[in-house]
């Protein structure tokens, strides 16, 4: 009888154990699906344009890059002729802005894409991860520069308005919208390697960010 509970014992342990091996397996595959936040190896650092992003990106915050990263990236977008507009010295000046990794959806799977806020917005409401968030790029046009400091009028000309729609778990609430790159002024999808409309792609309320219809 013992003999049997012992065996009994040794296959629930390693039935235990098979099932936190495929456990982490599983959240390998799932993060190896989408590119690693601010890796610059074939991947543009998720960077999405050569310089300020344009249009409207809903996606749900993954990571918020440190100090290292953003150093990083910098690097490789000056090296690349991303950023043109930011001074030589700019890289001493990384404590003005802050970085964050988005996820988004694509037809092929999901996204790893690279957004710029300034750093006192993102303190003064830091944004929670797995939000589902806005960008929206700052408009100059009708927007007050609040700086006196040339290098933080580039940054601010660069980065843009990171806004929570949805708390972290909250489904309800992101089902309501769609994820994805989008027109500032249409609301058309965009392609998010070539900034392209989507034959095929959602059209939201540029202002509400809901849906509009879906072609077939």
């Amino acid at each position: 009888m013992s003999s049997t509970k012992n065996n009994s014992g040794v296959k629930m342990k390693w039935l235990k154990n098979t099932h936190i091996v495929f456990f982490f397996a599983s959240l390998l595959l799932a993060t190896s699906a989408s590119a690693q936040p601010f890796k610059c190896i074939n991947n543009s650092c998720g960077l999405i344009t050569r310089g300020n992003n344009p249009n409207l990106v809903v996606g749900t915050v993954e990571a918020v890059a440190t100090k290292a990263q953003m150093r990083r990236v910098l690097r490789w977008a000056r090296n690349h002729g991303y950023w043109k507009s930011l001074p030589t010295n700019a890289s001493k000046q990384l404590g003005l802005i802050q970085l964050l990794s988005l996820c988004l959806s694509t037809s092929s799977g999901v996204r790893s894409v690279t957004v710029l806020m300034m750093r006192d917005e993102y303190k003064a409401s830091p944004l929670q991860f797995g939000a589902l968030v806005r960008y929206s790029p700052h408009d100059a046009a009708h927007e007050d520069i609040s700086y006196d400091n040339k290098i933080k009028e580039a940054y601010w000309l660069l980065v843009g308005c990171v806004a929570q729609l949805c708390a972290p778990g909250d489904a309800d609430c992101a089902a309501r919208y769609r994820s994805g790159v989008f027109n500032r002024a249409t609301g058309a999808q965009l392609d998010i390697a070539t900034g392209q409309p989507l034959s095929h792609g959602v059209l939201i309320n540029p202002l509400t960010l809901l849906p509009l219809t879906q072609s077939n």
